[in-house]
């Protein structure tokens, strides 16, 4: 018999719990596993002193994780003890600009920016109005990226472009923002 208490109503059926947790673990699971990878600057060194060398970007898939915690702390694992393969050869050295961790979904988890052996990770937007001033500014970066590109000043594009995606870090997929907080918290 149930009762129609006021209190009956401040009360979940333990069924109701099981299930609703249930429900949570595996939305949560579906976003596993986490791939983190590298976006750099890989150039190419020729055997001729007279030859300028070839720069481009390049990204290199480091480790996949099954928690964000891991994730982070093998992304500075990695970085810190130059942990990064390139298997481009001996001819091409890779300099890491940018650390990005991505859901199974695609979503941006967290991303951070490599300088020294270490990730200075990027704070997540902390609203929508927040995010929209974030893309302004980072498409102005990239405005003027393309126009150092066409004054053929390709290496001052680069910067540009790897300052906007410094700041595109900020832009962590709305269902990550909390957990990234608490997880840096955690790890530092």
């Amino acid at each position: 018999m149930r009762h129609s208490t006021p209190h009956a109503a401040a009360f979940t059926p333990v069924e109701k719990i099981a299930f609703d947790e249930l429900i949570s673990h595996l939305r949560n699971a579906a976003r596993f596993p986490l791939r983190i990878a590298m976006i750099g600057t890989a150039t190419f060194i020729d055997d001729d002193p007279q030859a300028e060398p070839i720069a481009y970007d390049r990204t290199i898939h480091l480790a996949e994780s099954g928690s964000l915690r891991d994730a982070i702390i093998t992304a500075e694992t990695r970085i810190a003890h130059d942990g990064i393969e390139t298997s481009a050869g001996d001819g091409v050295r890779y300099l890491p600009r940018i650390v990005a961790v991505i859901d199974r979904e695609g979503r941006l988890v967290v991303a951070g920016e490599v300088r020294a052996q270490k990730i200075r990770w990027c704070d997540p937007v902390t609203s929508d109005g927040e995010a929209r001033m974030v893309v302004t500014e980072a498409s102005r970066l990239r405005g003027k990226a393309f126009a150092q590109a066409g004054s053929n000043n390709l290496d001052a594009a680069r910067d540009l472009r790897f300052s906007a995606g410094v700041l595109e870090g900020r832009l962590v997929d709305r269902i990550w923002r909390e957990p990234v907080r608490d997880a840096l918290l955690q790890v530092a």
